[in-house]
Protein backbone atom coordinates (compact mmCIF):
# COMPACT_ATOMS: atom_id res chain seq x y z
CA UNK A 1 0.00 0.00 0.00
CA UNK A 2 2.57 2.38 0.77
CA UNK A 3 4.68 2.18 -2.64
CA UNK A 4 1.22 2.31 -4.38
CA UNK A 5 0.79 5.61 -2.67
CA UNK A 6 4.06 6.75 -3.19
CA UNK A 7 3.91 5.81 -6.70
CA UNK A 8 0.98 7.46 -7.45
CA UNK A 9 1.94 11.04 -5.63
CA UNK A 10 5.02 10.65 -7.81
CA UNK A 11 3.06 10.51 -10.61
CA UNK A 12 1.45 13.33 -10.05
CA UNK A 13 4.40 15.23 -8.34
CA UNK A 14 5.88 14.54 -12.36
CA UNK A 15 2.86 15.63 -13.98
CA UNK A 16 2.84 18.72 -11.60
CA UNK A 17 5.88 19.57 -12.61
CA UNK A 18 5.16 19.61 -16.44
CA UNK A 19 1.85 21.64 -15.90
CA UNK A 20 4.84 24.38 -14.52
CA UNK A 21 6.72 24.17 -17.24
CA UNK A 22 4.21 24.57 -19.53
CA UNK A 23 2.62 27.49 -17.28
CA UNK A 24 5.76 29.19 -16.74
CA UNK A 25 8.04 28.26 -19.35
CA UNK A 26 8.87 29.41 -22.88
CA UNK A 27 7.40 26.55 -24.59
CA UNK A 28 4.69 27.60 -26.92
CA UNK A 29 6.12 30.29 -29.22
CA UNK A 30 3.36 33.19 -29.76
CA UNK A 31 3.09 35.16 -32.95
CA UNK A 32 1.68 38.71 -34.41
CA UNK A 33 0.05 36.21 -37.78
CA UNK A 34 -1.15 33.27 -35.83
CA UNK A 35 0.27 30.17 -35.33
CA UNK A 36 2.96 28.59 -37.68
CA UNK A 37 2.68 25.29 -39.44
CA UNK A 38 5.26 23.96 -36.94
CA UNK A 39 2.95 25.50 -34.03
CA UNK A 40 0.45 23.07 -36.30
CA UNK A 41 2.75 20.30 -36.45
CA UNK A 42 3.32 20.34 -32.65
CA UNK A 43 -0.18 20.08 -31.31
CA UNK A 44 -0.40 16.86 -34.21
CA UNK A 45 2.81 15.30 -32.31
CA UNK A 46 1.33 16.31 -28.70
CA UNK A 47 -1.92 14.62 -29.72
CA UNK A 48 -0.30 11.51 -30.92
CA UNK A 49 2.97 11.17 -28.37
CA UNK A 50 -0.12 11.47 -25.25
CA UNK A 51 -1.95 9.32 -27.01
CA UNK A 52 -5.40 10.83 -26.71
CA UNK A 53 -8.56 9.84 -27.90
CA UNK A 54 -11.25 12.19 -28.69
CA UNK A 55 -14.27 11.21 -26.38
CA UNK A 56 -16.86 13.42 -27.81
CA UNK A 57 -17.28 15.46 -31.43
CA UNK A 58 -19.37 18.90 -31.59
CA UNK A 59 -20.85 20.32 -34.45
CA UNK A 60 -21.63 23.76 -33.48
CA UNK A 61 -23.45 26.34 -35.52
CA UNK A 62 -21.42 29.65 -35.02
CA UNK A 63 -22.93 32.07 -32.51
CA UNK A 64 -23.86 30.32 -30.65
CA UNK A 65 -23.08 28.28 -26.96
CA UNK A 66 -21.61 25.23 -25.97
CA UNK A 67 -19.99 23.56 -23.19
CA UNK A 68 -17.29 20.81 -22.45
CA UNK A 69 -17.41 18.77 -19.43
CA UNK A 70 -14.70 17.15 -17.63
CA UNK A 71 -14.06 13.89 -16.49
CA UNK A 72 -16.56 13.49 -13.51
CA UNK A 73 -14.59 12.70 -10.09
CA UNK A 74 -15.38 14.11 -6.35
CA UNK A 75 -14.23 17.42 -5.99
CA UNK A 76 -12.74 16.61 -2.72
CA UNK A 77 -9.92 14.27 -3.77
CA UNK A 78 -9.01 16.45 -6.72
CA UNK A 79 -5.42 17.26 -6.81
CA UNK A 80 -5.78 20.29 -9.89
CA UNK A 81 -7.06 20.11 -12.81
CA UNK A 82 -6.00 21.55 -16.08
CA UNK A 83 -8.01 22.44 -19.69
CA UNK A 84 -5.76 22.51 -22.72
CA UNK A 85 -7.49 23.93 -25.82
CA UNK A 86 -5.82 23.78 -28.79
CA UNK A 87 -7.47 26.30 -32.02
CA UNK A 88 -6.44 25.55 -35.21
CA UNK A 89 -5.50 29.13 -35.98
CA UNK A 90 -4.35 30.44 -32.58
CA UNK A 91 -1.62 29.74 -30.58
CA UNK A 92 -2.31 26.88 -27.79
CA UNK A 93 -3.98 28.46 -24.65
CA UNK A 94 -4.25 26.48 -20.94
CA UNK A 95 -6.45 26.97 -18.29
CA UNK A 96 -6.02 25.38 -14.78
CA UNK A 97 -7.03 25.14 -11.26
CA UNK A 98 -5.53 24.17 -8.05
CA UNK A 99 -7.65 22.71 -5.02
CA UNK A 100 -5.01 23.33 -2.49
CA UNK A 101 -5.46 27.11 -2.74
CA UNK A 102 -8.53 27.23 -4.66
CA UNK A 103 -7.02 29.46 -7.99
CA UNK A 104 -7.21 29.67 -11.37
CA UNK A 105 -4.42 30.86 -13.87
CA UNK A 106 -4.51 30.68 -17.74
CA UNK A 107 -1.30 30.53 -20.15
CA UNK A 108 -1.75 32.24 -23.29
CA UNK A 109 -5.60 32.87 -23.25
CA UNK A 110 -7.02 35.95 -24.30
CA UNK A 111 -10.68 35.08 -25.73
CA UNK A 112 -12.64 36.20 -23.39
CA UNK A 113 -15.45 33.88 -24.52
CA UNK A 114 -13.42 31.06 -23.04
CA UNK A 115 -14.26 30.78 -20.04
CA UNK A 116 -15.26 28.36 -16.80
CA UNK A 117 -18.90 27.67 -16.62
CA UNK A 118 -18.97 28.42 -13.01
CA UNK A 119 -16.39 28.13 -10.40
CA UNK A 120 -13.73 25.59 -10.72
CA UNK A 121 -13.96 24.35 -6.96
CA UNK A 122 -17.62 22.86 -7.85
CA UNK A 123 -17.92 22.09 -12.19
CA UNK A 124 -14.58 22.03 -14.08
CA UNK A 125 -16.54 22.43 -17.28
CA UNK A 126 -15.21 24.36 -19.97
CA UNK A 127 -17.90 27.41 -21.63
CA UNK A 128 -17.48 29.38 -24.96
CA UNK A 129 -20.32 32.37 -25.47
CA UNK A 130 -20.24 32.85 -28.21
CA UNK A 131 -19.33 30.33 -30.70
CA UNK A 132 -16.40 31.63 -33.26
CA UNK A 133 -14.96 30.28 -36.60
CA UNK A 134 -11.92 30.05 -34.70
CA UNK A 135 -12.76 28.36 -31.82
CA UNK A 136 -12.76 24.77 -33.90
CA UNK A 137 -9.66 22.59 -32.57
CA UNK A 138 -9.58 20.43 -29.49
CA UNK A 139 -10.11 20.30 -26.11
CA UNK A 140 -8.38 18.06 -23.56
CA UNK A 141 -9.31 18.45 -19.51
CA UNK A 142 -7.29 16.72 -17.63
CA UNK A 143 -7.42 15.95 -13.81
CA UNK A 144 -4.68 15.31 -11.41
CA UNK A 145 -5.97 12.73 -8.45
CA UNK A 146 -4.72 10.58 -5.88
CA UNK A 147 -6.17 7.55 -7.52
CA UNK A 148 -3.92 8.80 -10.97
CA UNK A 149 -4.82 10.95 -14.39
CA UNK A 150 -8.27 11.22 -16.01
CA UNK A 151 -8.53 13.23 -19.10
CA UNK A 152 -11.48 14.19 -21.08
CA UNK A 153 -10.78 15.43 -24.84
CA UNK A 154 -13.50 17.15 -27.10
CA UNK A 155 -12.72 18.11 -30.96
CA UNK A 156 -15.03 21.28 -31.95
CA UNK A 157 -16.05 21.80 -35.62
CA UNK A 158 -17.47 25.30 -36.40
CA UNK A 159 -20.66 24.77 -38.46
CA UNK A 160 -21.12 28.66 -40.68
CA UNK A 161 -24.02 28.51 -42.67
CA UNK A 162 -23.31 29.61 -46.60
CA UNK A 163 -24.65 32.91 -47.90
CA UNK A 164 -27.00 32.00 -50.81
CA UNK A 165 -28.06 33.95 -53.69
CA UNK A 166 -29.50 33.02 -57.13
CA UNK A 167 -29.23 35.18 -60.65
CA UNK A 168 -29.75 34.90 -63.92
CA UNK A 169 -27.53 36.22 -67.02
CA UNK A 170 -29.97 36.12 -69.61
CA UNK A 171 -29.53 33.57 -72.84
CA UNK A 172 -31.17 30.73 -70.74
CA UNK A 173 -27.81 31.30 -67.99
CA UNK A 174 -28.16 30.76 -64.09
CA UNK A 175 -26.01 31.00 -61.62
CA UNK A 176 -26.53 29.65 -57.83
CA UNK A 177 -23.66 30.46 -54.93
CA UNK A 178 -23.28 29.33 -51.31
CA UNK A 179 -20.69 31.81 -50.02
CA UNK A 180 -18.36 31.24 -47.03
CA UNK A 181 -19.80 27.86 -45.74
CA UNK A 182 -18.03 25.88 -43.36
CA UNK A 183 -18.30 22.76 -44.66
CA UNK A 184 -18.51 23.42 -48.17
CA UNK A 185 -22.40 23.16 -49.62
CA UNK A 186 -23.39 20.83 -52.24
CA UNK A 187 -25.47 22.21 -54.82
CA UNK A 188 -27.83 20.86 -57.42
CA UNK A 189 -30.61 21.72 -59.74
CA UNK A 190 -33.77 21.13 -61.15
CA UNK A 191 -34.22 20.38 -64.07
CA UNK A 192 -30.58 19.67 -65.06
CA UNK A 193 -28.74 21.61 -67.62
CA UNK A 194 -25.38 21.92 -68.79
CA UNK A 195 -23.42 22.32 -65.74
CA UNK A 196 -20.16 22.83 -63.99
CA UNK A 197 -18.84 24.17 -60.40
CA UNK A 198 -15.88 25.73 -58.62
CA UNK A 199 -15.15 26.10 -55.25
CA UNK A 200 -12.83 28.70 -53.42
CA UNK A 201 -11.42 28.16 -49.83
CA UNK A 202 -10.75 31.01 -48.15
CA UNK A 203 -8.26 31.90 -45.15
CA UNK A 204 -10.33 30.76 -42.12
CA UNK A 205 -11.28 27.57 -43.88
CA UNK A 206 -14.48 28.46 -45.11
CA UNK A 207 -15.25 27.73 -48.99
CA UNK A 208 -17.65 29.67 -51.26
CA UNK A 209 -19.23 26.99 -54.26
CA UNK A 210 -20.64 28.33 -57.71
CA UNK A 211 -22.80 26.61 -59.97
CA UNK A 212 -23.22 27.82 -63.48
CA UNK A 213 -25.76 26.31 -65.53
CA UNK A 214 -27.06 26.71 -69.22
CA UNK A 215 -30.49 25.37 -70.59
CA UNK A 216 -30.21 26.71 -74.53
CA UNK A 217 -32.58 24.84 -76.33
CA UNK A 218 -34.32 22.88 -73.23
CA UNK A 219 -37.40 25.23 -73.74
CA UNK A 220 -37.40 25.82 -69.66
CA UNK A 221 -39.50 28.46 -68.24
CA UNK A 222 -38.35 28.07 -64.58
CA UNK A 223 -35.32 26.36 -62.47
CA UNK A 224 -34.62 25.41 -58.71
CA UNK A 225 -31.28 25.53 -57.03
CA UNK A 226 -31.17 23.17 -53.99
CA UNK A 227 -28.54 23.58 -51.52
CA UNK A 228 -27.42 21.26 -48.71
CA UNK A 229 -25.65 22.42 -45.85
CA UNK A 230 -25.37 20.82 -42.17
CA UNK A 231 -26.81 23.89 -40.56
CA UNK A 232 -29.93 23.46 -42.88
CA UNK A 233 -31.14 23.12 -46.79
CA UNK A 234 -32.21 25.76 -48.70
CA UNK A 235 -33.96 26.13 -52.36
CA UNK A 236 -34.68 28.80 -54.45
CA UNK A 237 -36.06 29.25 -58.05
CA UNK A 238 -35.98 31.94 -60.44
CA UNK A 239 -37.91 32.46 -64.26
CA UNK A 240 -35.95 32.72 -67.48
CA UNK A 241 -38.09 34.13 -68.78
CA UNK A 242 -38.18 36.94 -70.55
CA UNK A 243 -34.28 36.28 -71.22
CA UNK A 244 -34.20 33.14 -72.98
CA UNK A 245 -37.63 31.60 -74.06
CA UNK A 246 -38.31 35.23 -76.03
CA UNK A 247 -34.61 35.34 -77.68
CA UNK A 248 -35.97 34.80 -81.09
CA UNK A 249 -38.80 37.41 -80.38
CA UNK A 250 -36.12 40.03 -79.08
CA UNK A 251 -34.04 39.79 -81.86
CA UNK A 252 -36.96 40.14 -84.32
CA UNK A 253 -37.88 43.33 -82.90
CA UNK A 254 -34.43 44.42 -83.03
CA UNK A 255 -34.18 44.04 -86.79
CA UNK A 256 -37.76 45.04 -87.38
CA UNK A 257 -36.12 48.59 -85.32
CA UNK A 258 -32.61 48.90 -86.75
CA UNK A 259 -33.17 47.51 -90.59
CA UNK A 260 -37.27 47.52 -91.58
CA UNK A 261 -38.34 51.34 -90.32
CA UNK A 262 -35.32 52.87 -91.94
CA UNK A 263 -36.14 51.48 -94.88
CA UNK A 264 -40.32 52.38 -94.15
CA UNK A 265 -39.22 56.35 -93.25
CA UNK A 266 -37.42 56.18 -96.69
CA UNK A 267 -40.04 54.92 -98.82
CA UNK A 268 -43.04 56.93 -97.02
CA UNK A 269 -40.73 60.28 -97.59
CA UNK A 270 -40.71 59.38 -101.31
CA UNK A 271 -44.23 59.22 -101.39
CA UNK A 272 -44.59 62.12 -100.26
CA UNK A 273 -42.20 64.35 -102.37
CA UNK A 274 -44.13 62.01 -105.18
CA UNK A 275 -47.10 63.73 -104.35
CA UNK A 276 -46.26 67.32 -103.42
CA UNK A 277 -44.92 67.56 -106.84
CA UNK A 278 -47.54 65.94 -108.95
CA UNK A 279 -49.72 68.86 -107.17
CA UNK A 280 -47.70 71.75 -107.92
CA UNK A 281 -47.27 71.18 -111.39
CA UNK A 282 -51.54 71.20 -112.19
CA UNK A 283 -51.54 74.39 -110.41
CA UNK A 284 -48.82 76.41 -112.65
CA UNK A 285 -51.01 75.15 -115.62
CA UNK A 286 -53.87 76.89 -114.33
CA UNK A 287 -52.17 79.76 -113.73
CA UNK A 288 -50.89 80.04 -117.64
CA UNK A 289 -54.43 79.33 -119.15
CA UNK A 290 -55.56 82.03 -117.13
CA UNK A 291 -53.11 84.19 -117.74
CA UNK A 292 -53.77 83.43 -121.28
CA UNK A 293 -57.63 83.75 -121.03
CA UNK A 294 -57.33 87.12 -119.54
CA UNK A 295 -55.19 88.25 -122.34
CA UNK A 296 -57.35 87.26 -125.07
CA UNK A 297 -60.45 88.78 -123.82
CA UNK A 298 -58.17 92.05 -123.47
CA UNK A 299 -57.22 91.90 -126.95
CA UNK A 300 -60.78 91.08 -128.49
CA UNK A 301 -61.97 93.96 -126.23
CA UNK A 302 -59.38 96.23 -128.07
CA UNK A 303 -60.80 95.35 -131.09
CA UNK A 304 -63.71 95.86 -130.90
CA UNK A 305 -63.36 99.66 -129.71
CA UNK A 306 -61.28 100.33 -133.07
CA UNK A 307 -63.86 99.01 -135.11
CA UNK A 308 -66.66 100.89 -133.55
CA UNK A 309 -64.72 104.17 -134.40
Amino acid sequence: MEMGSLGRITSALGLWIIITLLLFGNTVESSAHGPTRSAQAEEQTYLHSTGLKIAITASIQVHSKTVFSCYTYSMKKLIMAFWEIFPRDRIPCIMAYRSDKNETWGKNCFDERITWESRPDQNLALQIDPVNIEHDGYYNCTIVTPDGNFQSVHLLNVLVPPEITLSTGGNGTTMCEASAGKPAAQLSWVPEGYCFSMNETHGNRTVTVKSICHWNGLNETKVTCSIFHLTGNKSLSIELLPHYPKQSTALYLYFCLCVLLPIGVILIWKVCLRNSGSRFIPDVKMKEEEYYVNYMKNANHKNESKNRL
